[in-house]
């Protein structure tokens, strides 16, 4: 059984190879090195797949760049379980560089739906919180900017009543 890096390493790793000048290309093999050790660390995919791109134009084999980075793209696609930001990156991939208006679409409706998801969860924690902290003047004002993009968000509405109910219990 191999042992896994904890999370603080790998950002520590990862912040170290950003460090990395770009030319020569040991900024690219850090990275590289690092997704060898830990294929599912995201950042560092997202890092790789930016580099390969940025200096394709300057590698032995510009096809093989590209195909790596795209490669790399879809793996953080699919181990960050669709997440917005690795589905954004894919997204801009197929439009600029595979010119592929039609997947871009499918990627970029993907992280659409899933930053969606994400802001309005954090819209309600975010009231919550407020609420829980008797601060509800200021969930009221985060309701009003929730509301803007999710009139009828039932999450929200639950935070919103939580916070008031809050309120009225002190």
């Amino acid at each position: 059984m191999s042992e896994h890096e904890s999370p603080q390493a790998l950002r520590r790793k990862w912040k170290l190879a950003n460090a990395e000048p770009l030319e020569g290309g040991r900024r690219r093999e850090a990275y590289r090195e690092l997704a060898h050790g830990c294929p599912a660390f995201v950042p560092n995919l997202l890092s790789l797949s930016r580099t390969l791109l940025a200096g394709r134009h300057e590698a032995e084999d510009p096809d093989a760049a590209v195909a790596e980075a795209e490669k790399l793209l879809h793996s953080a696609s699919d181990v960050s379980a669709g997440a917005p930001e690795p589905m954004l990156a894919l997204g801009h991939f197929l439009a600029t560089v595979r010119r592929a208006p039609d997947e871009a679409e499918r990627a970029y409706a993907s992280a659409a739906s899933a930053a969606l998801v994400l802001l309005e969860e954090a819209w309600a924690g975010w009231i919550h919180a407020l609420g829980a902290q008797g601060q509800v003047e200021a969930a009221l004002e985060v309701e009003a900017q929730a509301r803007r993009i999710f009139p009828n968000s039932s999450a929200i509405t639950q935070a919103v009543a939580s916070a008031q109910g809050r309120a009225g219990a002190r």
